[in-house]
């Protein structure tokens, strides 16, 4: 059995490493590279095209963080309106954010908006397909609209059977969205007609979910010690990983090997995908509720009290 490794701000205090910069010492080498501050807590975090350049938001603040360097690219550009989601448009060149019902598209080289798409209802998650020019984005009553990001128009919107969701993932293949709703169900949905292909119900509700290359989507069961996985195929349950606390947000590294949960109060966890063993436990970054990791598995974020930026 591996070693769980548990990091804590005092441990390295006492290894004589400067808090402000902890190091991280497992089989999963990131390391600290900068905090950015973000004048409030931010809460949602993602990477432009997979591998450009970071995105985050606090409040009604969208912030874009140098790939290399780790620092903030440009000053909080102010929206307006609280932001609900961020990602990376699919090429990379805009960070998109939600706020109410509109769909912000923010050049990555002048930082300004460059277009603001009307949705047909409050939005609530920005789920891009990678390599496309397509986005699509999930609405607070459970309405699907799909974007072209040539144009940036919308070319279909409809409702689904996902009322209030509270997570969305794309599937491995993008032929099919997933959808959480409150009331702890799953929904395999087409991305072409937005019509049900299967459901299953998560125990407890779905506090977070994930994308994978594994053909496969994770969820973060509320209450339990688990992370689930959804056959991508099935639409259904069908292996369980252990974690030591219940978790919240997740992100897989792109070979699929490791996955990453946030878990309150704990700071965030390592699990091997391969053998379902924690490599770490680490508290060092506070207490994040949002994690992203990049394509390269090079650089990652973390959403704390500050956004964390982490390289390997």
């Amino acid at each position: 059995m591996k070693k769980i490794m548990v990091i804590t701000i005092l441990a390295l205090v006492i290894a004589g490493c400067d808090p402000a910069g902890p190091s991280i010492y497992s089989e999963f080498p990131f390391s600290y590279l900068q905090d950015v501050y973000t004048g409030g807590p931010p809460t949602a975090c993602d990477f432009l095209g997979g591998d450009g350049d970071g995105l985050t938001a606090a409040g009604s603040y969208l912030y874009f963080i140098d790939s290399e360097s780790g620092i903030a690219a440009s000053e909080g550009i102010p929206l307006g309106v609280p932001i609900a989601d961020v990602a990376g448009s699919p090429e990379g060149g805009y960070g998109l954010a939600i706020g109410g019902t509109v769909l912000y598209v923010v050049s990555n080289d002048i930082y300004t908006v460059y277009r603001q798409v009307l949705l047909p209802e409050v939005g609530s998650f920005i789920v891009p397909r990678p390599s496309s020019t397509i986005i699509f984005v999930v609405c607070a009553d459970g309405t699907l609209a799909k974007v072209e990001t040539v144009g940036w128009t919308i070319t279909k919107s409809g409702p689904t059977d996902a009322t209030d969701p509270v997570a969305a993932a794309l599937g491995t293949g993008g032929d099919y969205i997933f959808i959480a709703d409150s009331d702890g169900k799953v929904y395999k949905i087409s991305t072409s007609d937005f019509s049900t292909a299967a459901e299953t119900t998560v125990d407890g509700g779905v506090n977070g979910m994930c994308s994978t290359p594994l053909n496969e989507v994770f969820v973060s069961p509320g209450g339990k010690n688990e992370v689930w996985a959804i056959d991508c195929g099935t639409g259904q349950h069908s292996r369980t990983f252990s974690v030591p606390y219940p978790a919240t947000a997740l992100a897989v590294t792109s070979n699929g090997k490791y996955f990453y949960a946030t878990v309150p109060g704990h700071g965030f966890a390592i699990v091997n995908t391969v053998d379902n063993t924690v490599e770490a436990v680490i508290s060092s970054f506070g207490d994040p509720v949002d994690i992203a990791i990049n394509n390269q598995i090079t650089r990652a974020l973390l959403c704390t009290s500050d956004l964390f930026v982490l390289e390997r």
